[in-house]
């Protein structure tokens, strides 16, 4: 008897099950849901990569990139950003970069923060704040992914670009237009 994978009970489960899953994972607003243009960022706390603390509201002010990464792999992609940023946006827009994970209990926030000052500058220290809880992530509503979620932000504090891609995807003219203004 040969056996394919779509033809057994566990093959036709196992594919229905992930055709679901892909369908909820694809579905507007299941996976993630960026805070909407106008919307001022929700309220959360973190640590900056000095163990000094902070909160969404000190985001105001002025006008704002804010890199927000939810995989310890994607260090790399929210540098892109940061290097692309000194090209398209002036000095005077704030850059701002949280690490928000989900890591087991037996991984410390201080071994979090070792490992991230390792690969971020250490003069952008204080603008990199980190939670290995998630919990960043959970109060602006991101999923795990590999690819950063990026906004811009007005100096009230309010979204005026957001996008869930690489630097070098189109929807990045979105957030270098909106810091222009």
């Amino acid at each position: 008897m040969t056996h394919r994978p779509g033809n057994s009970r566990w093959g036709r489960s196992t594919l229905g099950g992930l055709v679901l899953a892909g369908a909820l994972l694809t579905a507007p607003g299941a996976a993630f849901a960026l805070p909407s243009n106008g919307q001022p960022l929700p309220e959360f706390s973190a640590r900056d990569l000095t163990s000094g603390p902070h909160a969404s509201g000190e985001l105001k002010g002025r006008p704002t990139l804010l890199v927000i990464i939810t995989d310890k792999d994607a260090g790399d992609r929210m540098r892109g950003w940061f290097d692309a940023a000194d090209r398209h946006v002036t000095d005077s827009v704030h850059r701002q970069s949280l690490i928000t994970l989900k890591l087991p209990f037996f991984v410390s926030e201080g071994a979090a923060r070792g490992k991230a000052k390792n690969q971020v500058p250490k003069d952008s220290w204080k603008d990199t704040w980190l939670d290995k809880n998630g919990g960043m992530a959970k109060a602006l509503g991101l999923a795990s992914s590999d690819t950063p979620y990026v906004l811009a932000l007005d100096a009230e504090g309010r979204v005026v670009a957001s996008v869930h891609a690489t630097v070098d995807s189109p929807e990045a003219r979105a957030i270098w237009s909106a810091l222009q203004r």
